[in-house]
């Protein structure tokens, strides 16, 4: 799930790496959630454990719980993802389907 806000330039740069090759390959196992933090503000703040920034990038199960342990790394901030690098969301989404939440 993308957490976002069309009004961030940080958001509108990060969706750029869902269309490297190697994330629309492993999209066709997954489902992409897209959730405008403004326009949906209930969900967003739904899944803000570290706080309603955005972009969020987040792996949820199925029934929709969070997988707290599949995250960015960072102290803070845990599910911000670097904008420009597919590499840790590529790391993200294999990690996801490794552990079949």
């Amino acid at each position: 799930m993308l957490v976002h806000a069309t009004w961030c330039p940080t958001c509108r740069a990060f969706r750029s790496v869902f269309f490297e090759r190697r994330v629309e390959l492993l999209s066709q196992k997954l489902i992409f959630v897209l959730v405008d933090r403004d326009q949906e503000p209930e969900i967003s703040q739904a899944y803000a454990p570290d706080g309603d920034y955005v972009p969020r990038s987040m792996i949820l199960s199925p029934e929709g719980v969070l997988q707290g342990a599949l995250n960015s790394g960072r102290g803070d901030y845990r599910y911000f993802l670097p904008v420009g690098n597919p590499g840790p969301l590529i790391g993200l989404l294999q990690q996801s389907l490794e552990i079949r939440i």
